[in-house]
């Protein structure tokens, strides 16, 4: 019977490892990669800022117009650039105010509002509302996508991924 020798002798070793220059060209190629993908990690940080804005207002217009049919009164969603309000407007003379949200940082909404009837549709009649959103300094275009709010005449609710191709 014959044994197989463990420790092969020096000629027959097997290399392991890198060697400096493999790193090197390893550690160069992923820093080139990285320099090519740093533009790409703005946008997609602002997008996501505001997707984050336009989802909070449609959580508040929802909110709004649950509230309007829970409590059997009007409701008053309502904006003024980077707060988001609903308002019982039991008595108008002094609204109640039930939530308040702030938009994530320099997303900004045109000071607009909309009362939700009783039943959950927007008062008076008739009425539907575009909000938009947009970050200060910044152009909406294909790439940084600016969401919009629509709220039709019936109290259909939507949000759009881009407020520039929303009908």
């Amino acid at each position: 019977m014959r044994l197989l020798n463990p420790c092969p002798g020096p000629g027959a070793a097997r290399q392991r490892g890198l060697t400096l220059i493999e790193l090197m060209v390893a550690i160069t190629i992923l820093g080139l990669l990285l320099v090519s993908a740093v533009p790409f990690f703005g946008d997609y940080a602002t997008n996501s800022r505001l997707r984050e804005a336009g989802n909070l207002l449609l959580t508040e217009t929802l909110a709004a117009q649950s509230e309007a049919i829970k409590r059997n009164t009007v409701i008053r969603l309502a904006t003024d650039g980077t707060k988001v309000r609903v308002q019982d407007l039991t008595n108008a003379d002094s609204p109640v105010l039930l939530r308040e949200r702030t938009l994530p940082l320099n997303v900004t909404a045109p000071a607009a509002s909309v009362d939700f009837g009783s039943e959950g549709r927007p008062t008076p009649f008739g009425t539907a509302i575009a909000i938009n959103l947009s970050i200060s300094g910044i152009t909406c275009s294909a790439d940084l996508r600016c969401p919009g709010l629509r709220v039709d005449a019936g109290g259909g609710t939507r949000l759009c991924g881009n407020h520039q191709s929303c009908s």
